[in-house]
C-alpha cells in the first residue's frame, strides 16, 4: 500500500468518522431540540395548570366571601327572629297571666253573682212572708174592726 493510498484511506476513514460525528451531533442536536420542545411543552402545561389553579382559588375565594356575607345576613336575620320570638314569648306570657287573672276574676264575679242571687231569693222569700203576714194582720184588723 502506498502512502497515498494509506492517506486516502485515512482521509476516507477520517471523513467517515467526521460524517459519523456530524450525524451523531445532528442527531444529538435534534434529540436536544425534541427534549427542549418536550420540556417547553411540559412547562406550558404546568403554567396552564398553575393558571387554572389560581383561577380556581380566586373563584373559591370569591365564593367564600359570598358565603361569609350570606352567613352574616343569615345570622342577622336569626338575631332579629330571636328577638321577635322573645318579645312574642313575653307577650304570650303576659297574655296568659292576664287570662288567668280574668278567669279568676270571672270566677269570683260568678261566685258573687250566685251569692247575690241567693240573697235576692232569700229577700224575696222574706218579702213574700212579710207580705203574707201583713195581709194576715190587715185581715185580722179588718175582722176586728168589723167585730167591734
Amino acid at each position: 500500500m502506498s502512502k497515498f493510498e494509506k492517506g486516502g484511506t485515512q482521509q476516507t476513514s477520517l471523513l467517515d468518522v467526521l460524517k459519523k460525528k456530524m450525524r451523531q451531533a445532528r442527531e444529538e442536536a435534534e434529540q436536544a431540540r425534541d427534549e427542549a420542545d418536550e420540556v417547553k411543552r411540559q412547562l406550558e402545561e404546568e403554567k396552564k395548570k398553575r393558571e387554572d389553579a389560581e383561577s380556581e382559588v380566586a373563584a373559591l375565594n370569591r365564593r367564600i366571601v359570598l358565603v361569609e356575607e350570606d352567613l352574616e345576613r343569615t345570622e342577622d336575620r336569626l338575631k332579629v327572629a330571636t328577638q321577635k320570638l322573645e318579645e312574642a314569648s313575653k307577650a304570650a306570657d303576659e297574655a296568659e297571666r292576664a287570662r288567668k287573672s280574668m278567669e279568676t276574676r270571672s270566677q269570683q264575679d260568678e261566685e258573687r253573682a250566685n251569692l247575690l242571687e241567693t240573697q235576692v231569693e232569700e229577700a224575696r222569700v222574706i218579702a213574700e212572708d212579710a207580705d203574707r203576714k201583713y195581709e194576715e194582720v190587715r185581715e185580722a184588723k179588718k175582722s176586728l174592726f168589723v167585730i167591734c
